[in-house]
């Protein structure tokens, strides 16, 4: 099996994937889907690729990447996982490029309509589709929707740590949307007495950390907090890194409650759980999630939905 991501594995995705067991068949696919950097190349990438069907190594001779020639040493039988791309001249010169037999598969760990316009996703799935992708989506609505296989968010089992909780409550993220939301739940959360950790990446100085430095928080904090964008369904990383380890969440997703780790001792839901049950809520011992459970969310449970 291989897996493109459309940009250097970053340190999440790397952390998560270095929980594969042994004997896995993951390899990493060189990049291919950015954008050339020179001019010139720009230009015959725009009149060029996608548009006719090219040889890898004239499509790598054209935009400078040479995971498109890669694609050509794929066989028949081989699986390719595509990550959130949805450039559809992109996705045609995959396509062309991938030897007959090889199933094409495409996963996407964002809802589509947050950067599509919303009018244009339906028709931007059914060209996938057409080009013969197989579409995977982490949002059982946006699944629902457009009729693409439902693959839950994932994450891996942690090692063992020891360390001692300074926080009862932790966020880490951009503002995007959700900037009143968080700074009003900062301030009730601080009244009631609670200690909280709140890093909000481009704001005061505040520079994005790295995710070891990330899980050194979480790994502090009695309870991660999960604000999410509005409208979406499926998971973000938060409530799983929640889950695997051991923490509590506090988190907008009311349907979280549909999920089988969902226990009200571990899980707050803001507009379901009424803000003055806080105390209550972090002080009670939280329950152990089944072994079993978490398994369903593990990166090898997930490797299977591309059989």
């Amino acid at each position: 099996m291989a897996l493109y991501y459309p940009k250097v594995v970053d340190e999440a995705p790397a952390y998560i994937f270095g929980g594969l067991a042994a004997g896995h068949d993951l390899v990493f696919v060189p990049d291919f889907a950015l954008q050339p950097r020179s001019f010139p190349r720009r230009v015959l990438k725009f009149l060029l690729v996608g548009r006719i069907p090219l040889g890898g190594r004239l499509t790598e001779l054209i935009t400078g990447y040479r995971g498109y020639q890669w694609l050509t040493t794929l066989r028949s039988g081989d699986r390719l996982i595509v990550n959130g791309v949805t450039n559809l001249r992109t996705l045609q010169a995959i396509a062309w490029l991938t030897p007959k037999g090889v199933r094409r598969f495409q996963y996407f760990n964002n809802c589509l309509r947050f950067f599509i316009p919303p009018d244009e996703v339906a028709q931007r799935v059914e060209r996938m589709k057409q080009m013969g992708y197989h579409l995977v989506s982490f949002d059982p609505q946006e699944s629902a929707d457009y009729g693409m296989t439902y693959a839950p968010q994932f994450y891996r089992f942690p090692e063992p740590y020891d360390d001692v909780p300074r926080y009862d409550f932790f966020f880490c993220g951009v503002r995007k949307d959700r900037g009143e939301r968080l700074d009003q739940l900062k301030h009730t959360l601080q009244e009631q007495g609670f200690t909280c950790q709140f890093l909000v990446v481009g704001e005061g100085g505040q520079s994005r950390i790295d995710y070891e430095e990330y899980l050194h928080y979480v790994r502090q904090s009695r309870c991660l907090v999960d604000l999410f964008q509005e409208g979406q369904v499926g998971l973000t990383r938060r409530p799983l890194e929640a889950l695997f380890f051991n923490k509590k969440l506090l988190t907008e997703n009311a349907h979280i409650a549909q999920f089988p780790f969902y226990h009200p001792h571990n899980i707050f839901i803001l507009g379901k759980d009424h803000p003055s049950q806080l105390p209550a809520f972090m002080g009670t011992p939280a329950v152990e999630v089944p072994h079993d459970v978490k398994q369903r969310y593990d990166v090898n449970t997930w490797l299977h939905y591309f059989d």
